[in-house]
């Protein structure tokens, strides 16, 4: 099989786990975007949250143009690349206590959702946010692979995975070990998935949650792109609308 043909392959596999998602998690997608207008609804703003390179999706959605502004992304430099090292950011969301440190750095209020991603599910990282979360009231919305999480054991002293603590579980529909594409027999596959799959889910959500506000009569901040004309102006006034909230802008 040619380059070209495995790039083609690969496409045709992230079409078809997007093409299950859509079948199948309708129902928790709707779930998870009832919460989350109710929260925006009453003043509240959507925090999001991952470890290692399910961070990534925090940044997908925060900040971003066509996004909603109320989001509030947890974004730990020691969970991340940039915070020294990829074994490090791993011991990190290892290390039971790190997480809830972490929250506690950040304005959560009861009744407001929190988006917890991780593709296993099983490291105290994002088991550790979920529960501390869970403890301040709030509700959890969990991004993960329950084909590899419903597979292995939790890391955690709880015994815990993340699926079981969410109110709402997203599966990403995405296999054991991420990778998807088989070169042949004898070697790791290759070519993750996750965060093709992540992104969709999630940005489905800001689709889902802005058209609901609007029903509802409730016009939702958006950001645009601040590489367009009075993009600045447009995005900082939305912001000034959330002092303190969103730690990162």
């Amino acid at each position: 099989m040619s380059k070209i043909s495995f790039a083609q392959h690969y496409f045709k596999t992230a079409i078809s786990i997007l093409e299950e998602i859509i079948q199948d998690e309708q129902s928790n997608l709707d779930r998870a975007a009832d919460l989350i207008t109710q929260s925006l609804t009453e003043g509240g703003v959507l925090h999001i949250f991952g470890a290692g390179h399910s961070h990534l999706f925090a940044e997908e959605l925060a900040f971003r143009a066509g996004g909603l502004v109320a989001i509030n992304p947890i974004l730990e430099y020691g969970y991340t690349l940039m915070g020294g090292s990829a074994s490090r950011s791993t011991q990190l969301e290892r290390l039971e206590g790190y997480s809830k440190i972490v929250l506690e750095n950040y304005h959560l209020r009861p009744k407001e959702v929190i988006i917890i991603t991780s593709q296993s599910g099983i490291n105290p990282g994002p088991i550790e946010a979920a529960l501390s979360a869970k403890e301040k009231g709030l509700f959890v919305v969990a991004l993960t692979s329950m084909h590899q999480s419903s597979k292995l054991s939790s890391r955690h002293s709880s015994g815990k995975k993340l699926f079981e603590i969410a109110d709402v579980v997203l599966d990403n529909h995405v296999p054991s070990g991420d990778a998807v594409i088989e070169l042949q027999t004898d070697f790791p596959k290759v070519a993750a998935v996750s965060t093709v799959t992540g992104a969709a889910i999630l940005q489905s959500l800001v689709a889902e949650v802005a058209h609901r506000l609007l029903r509802d009569g409730i016009q939702p901040p958006i950001w645009i792109s601040s590489n367009v004309p009075a993009g600045d102006e447009h995005n900082n006034k939305l912001a000034s609308q959330y002092p303190s909230r969103l730690k990162s802008f």
